[in-house]
């Protein structure tokens, strides 16, 4: 990793890795929603952008892309419920747990219509949220969609522990979501571990593994549901969700695109992202993005 990147929490299905630009972060904003704190950024101008991390993470995970994406847009970037700076009520989690917030958020916010981009399991709860658009359930209208190495198929493969306990299940989860762990030694271990234990969201993380009800939120057979343009993007090397999702998921809806990058595992907004930013908003912007 560069060396300018410094090392916050990193957990599981997104990652923040911090780049030490000298740049403030954005105001933390506060709305009740059900009767819940959520915390959010709300930053820049112009057609709104929902911005949703993954499991185990936070919204400081964007924070390499808010600036360069906030001089076109108006950007929506919560702690998602059980996370980050929000509250996390003893719930079952489920993916319409986040569908049910997401909705209420954008609702209590009095936003019209909106694009969402979601890495991982945001980009499952992104796809789930449009797939019940498309099934004619009164959400706020989606315009475009984002899936960035999105949960939400079905794997073949086993995942690594997703709630580590140790430090070497930490490493575990930190070595399936990188491709280049060169900066991994001790020191950032111990941090990232620190960070974690710090963000008393363990029990948001095994309550929504152990949802059965999870199992029956799958989008294998949804994708057919949504109907909004969609770009899916990917990193070649990940581990945790490997490429065959990304393709499945361009397969599986009417006019994706697939725009992968080379040298990068689960998360191309910190790994690769100037590239990131050039195919999501030349997306967003209306322009063809380019299928690799």
């Amino acid at each position: 990793m560069r060396g300018k990147m410094k090392f916050g929490l990193i957990l599981l299905l997104a990652v923040f890795v911090v780049p030490a630009s000298g740049q403030g972060q954005p105001a933390d904003k506060t709305i009740t929603v059900f009767g819940q704190a959520i915390h959010y950024f709300d930053m820049g101008s112009g057609p709104v952008v929902v911005l949703l991390h993954g499991l185990g993470s936070r919204k400081e995970d964007w924070l390499s892309v808010l600036e360069p994406m906030a001089q076109k847009y108006r950007l929506l970037v919560p702690d998602q419920i059980g996370f980050g700076r929000s509250d996390k009520p003893l719930l079952d989690y489920s993916i319409q747990t986040y569908v049910d917030f997401l909705n209420e958020f954008l609702r209590q916010l009095k936003v019209e219509k909106a694009n969402l981009v979601g890495e991982s399991l945001g980009g499952w709860i992104a796809g789930l949220y449009v797939a019940e658009i498309g099934g004619g359930a009164h959400l706020i209208p989606v315009e475009k969609l984002v899936l960035v190495d999105a949960a939400g198929l079905k794997q073949d493969q086993a995942i690594p522990d997703l709630n580590p306990s140790s430090l070497a299940a930490m490493r575990g989860v930190m070595e399936a979501v990188f491709y280049d762990t060169s900066w991994l030694n001790e020191d950032a271990l111990r941090k990232i571990f620190t960070d974690k234990l710090a963000a008393h969201d363990g029990y948001t993380v095994r309550s929504f593994l152990g949802n059965p009800t999870r199992e029956k939120e799958r989008m294998d057979d949804r994708m057919g549901s949504i109907k909004v343009p969609t770009l899916v993007v990917w990193g070649k090397q990940d581990k945790l969700l490997p490429i065959v999702s990304g393709e499945r998921y361009a397969a599986g809806i009417a006019g994706a695109k697939l725009v992968s990058f080379e040298k990068c595992g689960h998360v191309p907004p910190i790994e690769k992202t100037e590239e990131f930013l050039a195919a999501v908003m030349a997306f967003l912007g209306g322009g063809a993005a380019a299928t690799h």
